[in-house]
């Protein structure tokens, strides 16, 4: 059997077709222009749309695939109106807009009471809110469903209970339906638009951080993955939940384990607006690294801090170059860029571990897996190995194991994670690089503290 696997991130979306045996067959990539919530969440419901139709198209093998499973970002809402077409902006994982009831878990809810409350034109012209992955499926399939791995993960989406303490009509709230279940079937106008046989089943993805853990194989107790693009999540499988204010546990796609995260938000991005303001947008990723990892440890170079405030969530925003001096260029800058995200990857393995979350190895997706020199720096900076598989989309993998398994080919998720799952490279950390990357880090550390801990109470005092 073949899976058509589509993943929506933030930034690209990304297809491939999968065979049952967990090879890639074919493969597309098309950017989204991702640059802020603003610019982005306008009209992003088509553009996710479009962005399949050229991929898809542009496959040789279209016509041989046997079933579709669509993952996506998330917690990220298309409000839907009357004709089933968007009828507001939508509302993506990284927005901060949100106005939340109560303790109840959500990550949806505030993202609607907020609409309600601040755009209440766009709310009345609702008639349901549909998550990421799942808009994708109701275009091609015209039925709407909510993803859950497991009963214990539906709070964090909704509950009817929690809806009504919102405020919130249950109605407008589609369904729900377990990981590898059949949505629907590619209809005739879907069919004509992608070019996808009408017919083809459409099977339940989901998120695409749970997706990532089947794709890495992240499905026992103490392996962890390391999921990097526009945002980069350390994903750690633990049997127990963690209380930790910089952590964040969830059910994991697995129903009895638990998922111990770390975010960092924005760590693909960093890179991004680093080549944008450098002026090297012309200039490969592969050669930028080549560039910077030939700075020498020796040489003095700044450090950056991509954000001046430590919350449960990393990211990109109040940037700091400190000890920056004139002689300092693109090498000794970028090498402080990225020694800032290897860093930071290092300090959420160190807060897993405090927290009982022992590392061993990361299992890293995402496309900055295809370049060998940051892995290796990776390896260097975290001191943990750095396992790179066959599929380095994770999500699609994933997506491609839930949907076997939904068809019957696998027994379990698990069974299916683990047969497709593949190690294609490991790079170990080095024995002459790792000490020195050790004293940088503690720099790095060191910095962040007096200047956060300044920032802070400069904040306080005013």
């Amino acid at each position: 059997m073949r899976v058509l696997a589509v993943d929506i991130g933030t930034s690209s979306v990304k297809a491939g077709i999968v065979s049952e045996t967990g090879e890639l067959v074919e493969w597309g990539r098309e950017g989204l222009a991702f640059r802020s919530v603003e610019h982005s969440s306008a009209g992003l419901a088509e553009r996710w749309l479009a962005a399949i139709e050229r991929i898809v198209r542009r496959m040789s093998r279209r016509a041989s695939i046997d079933m579709m499973v669509v993952s996506g970002n998330g917690p990220t809402l298309v409000p839907v109106g009357e004709r089933g077409l968007p009828c507001g902006p939508v509302m993506l994982w990284i927005d901060r807009r949100r106005h939340r009831v109560g303790e109840w878990p959500s990550f949806y809810l505030p993202k609607i009471a907020w609409l309600k409350r601040h755009d209440p034109s766009t709310y009345r012209a609702c008639r349901r809110f549909i998550s990421c992955s799942e808009y994708v499926s109701f275009v091609l399939t015209g039925n709407a469903v909510t993803v859950t791995p497991s009963r214990d993960f539906t709070p964090f989406i909704w509950t009817d209970e929690s809806a009504r303490a919102y405020g919130i009509d249950p109605e407008m709230l589609p369904p729900f339906v377990p990981v590898g279940a059949l949505i629907g079937r590619v209809t005739h106008d879907s069919s004509v638009r992608f070019g996808i046989t009408a017919g083809v089943p459409v099977r339940a993805g989901g998120a695409d951080y749970l997706m990532g853990l089947l794709g890495t194989g992240t499905v026992r107790p103490g392996l962890t993955c390391d999921r990097a693009g526009t945002s980069e999540g350390i994903n750690h499988c633990a049997r127990r939940p963690v209380q930790s204010p910089r952590l964040r546990t969830l059910p994991h796609v697995i129903e009895g384990l638990h998922n111990v995260a770390g975010i960092l938000s924005s760590t693909g991005l960093i890179f991004e607006w680093f080549r944008r303001i450098s002026g090297q947008q012309e200039k490969s990723y592969d050669k930028m690294l080549d560039e910077i990892a030939a700075v020498p440890h020796k040489r003095r170079r700044p450090v950056f801090l991509p954000s001046l405030h430590r919350g449960d969530t990393w990211e990109f925003a109040g940037a700091a170059f400190v000890d920056l001096e004139p002689d300092h260029g693109t090498g000794e800058m970028g090498r402080a860029v990225v020694e800032s995200i290897g860093f930071s990857v290092r300090d959420l393995i160190e807060t897993l571990e405090r927290n009982g979350c022992s590392v061993a190895e990361l299992r890293v997706s995402g496309g900055q897996v295809r370049n060998d020199v940051w892995n290796q720096m990776k390896a260097d900076m975290t001191g943990r190995p750095i396992v790179v598989p066959e599929v380095i989309d994770a999500e699609l993998l994933g997506a491609a194991v839930a949907g076997l398994f939904g068809a019957g080919v696998f027994g379990s998720l698990v069974e299916g994670a683990e047969a497709l799952y593949r190690v294609a490279k490991r790079f170990e950390p080095s024995r002459s690089q790792t000490p020195l990357y050790d004293e940088r880090y503690r720099r790095f550390c060191e910095t962040r503290e007096r200047i956060v801990g300044a920032a802070q109470r400069r904040t306080e005092s005013r």
